[in-house]
């Protein structure tokens, strides 16, 4: 249906009754019904139910299938009066502790540097002339390529799948032999990285098992499977464990210590951590408490807890604003936007 769509409008709009549907099915039509006396919605939060290492949600609502494409549900998720929803995310988590785990320099160095990491990659696999804002500017294509390969990596993706995410994202058709040459081209500027990829996808088939940073175990047996296939993939998942739940496990560590710190200064009243959602810590903060709360997370995020770039800790993006949507729900839905601030006086 997807190919059909960019070929005519009708299955386009096939495509987007049934987002819509899914959407009003899978959570608005839920979330009146289960609201608590308060008015608020409360959801649960799991640690060891996932193989990838994340926090997985269950309950009333499950916070990390909220649509990310279409604002309308984190619209819903508001601050009340007097207080702001911020999120706080981590920048390009996955690939700043596969650098770490590779000792890879080079790509340590991108972080270091600081600026646009994609383009900062392109730049560095292309040996594209210029400052790293001149190839954000006009090399749109090499800086998809190079972002494309550089996540990846990280799901064991190949020339084609690498092929079609480039030719989606820049809108000019990426051939596999192209791709090829840019997952070679970006192995010898990381060749480090690609030794650690190798050295971990060996563990994985010798031993059916691997261990994370922070000690999380992750068995996967199918690696002896005798589909080629289903061995493959098997490997492919313990390589994305090895970061992702690392990423998943700095984020809760640090949503731990803030939460710590808050209470210890008295300040829970102003400041309310309500989930964690991926790479992100969501809290409702007092309008005049921002700066500190921020403050505040950003030094539980950043401690060094064995797994850093020296001098240069793990990035920090902070999103502010009256709900979960940060404006989007606003700007795609005025009308439905108004008719709810005249019906709460706002």
């Amino acid at each position: 249906m997807g190919k059909l769509a960019e070929e005519h409008e009708i299955p386009n709009h096939i495509l987007a009754i049934r987002k819509k549907s899914k959407i009003k099915n899978t959570y608005l039509d839920k979330i009146l019904p289960q609201l608590d006396r308060d008015k608020r919605l409360r959801t649960g939060f799991n640690i060891h139910s996932t193989t990838s290492g994340r926090l997985s949600s269950s309950g009333k609502m499950n916070m990390q299938q909220i649509p990310r494409d279409n604002p309308i549900v984190k619209g819903c998720i508001r601050a009340k009066p007097g207080n702001k929803i911020v999120a706080m995310d981590l920048t390009t988590a996955e690939v700043y502790v596969a650098a770490v785990l590779a000792k890879d320099d080079a790509l340590m160095n991108v972080f270091k540097e600081g600026g646009n990491f994609h383009s900062s990659i392109a730049k560095i696999v292309f040996g594209l002339p210029g400052t790293v804002d001149e190839v954000t500017e006009h090399y749109k294509t090499e800086r998809q390529a190079a972002k494309a390969v550089t996540f990846g990596i990280m799901y064991g993706a190949g020339a084609k799948k690498i092929s079609e995410q480039v030719t989606k994202d820049s809108g000019k058709y990426f051939s596999t032999t192209q791709a090829q040459e840019v997952i070679d081209d970006y192995f010898k500027q990381f060749h480090k990285l690609r030794t650690w990829i190798d050295h971990s996808s060996k563990f994985i088939r010798d031993n059916g098992f691997i261990y994370s940073h922070f000690g999380r175990k992750r068995r996967l047996p199918n690696v002896r499977s005798d589909n080629q296939g289903v061995a493959s993939h098997e490997v492919r998942s313990g390589l994305n464990f090895l970061v992702q739940s690392v990423a998943s496990d700095i984020n809760l560590l640090g949503a731990v210590d803030a939460h710590a710190k808050i209470k210890e200064c008295g300040q829970e009243n102003n400041m309310k951590i309500f989930a964690l959602v991926h790479d992100s810590i969501l809290a409702e903060v007092k309008e005049d408490h921002v700066e500190e709360y921020s403050s505040i997370v950003k030094v539980a995020v950043q401690t060094d807890r064995g797994l850093s770039i020296p001098k240069c800790p793990v990035g920090c993006d902070f999103d502010i604003g009256e709900d979960y949507s940060f404006g989007k729900y606003e700007k795609k839905y005025p009308s439905i936007l108004s008719e709810y601030e005249k019906k709460h006086g706002l």
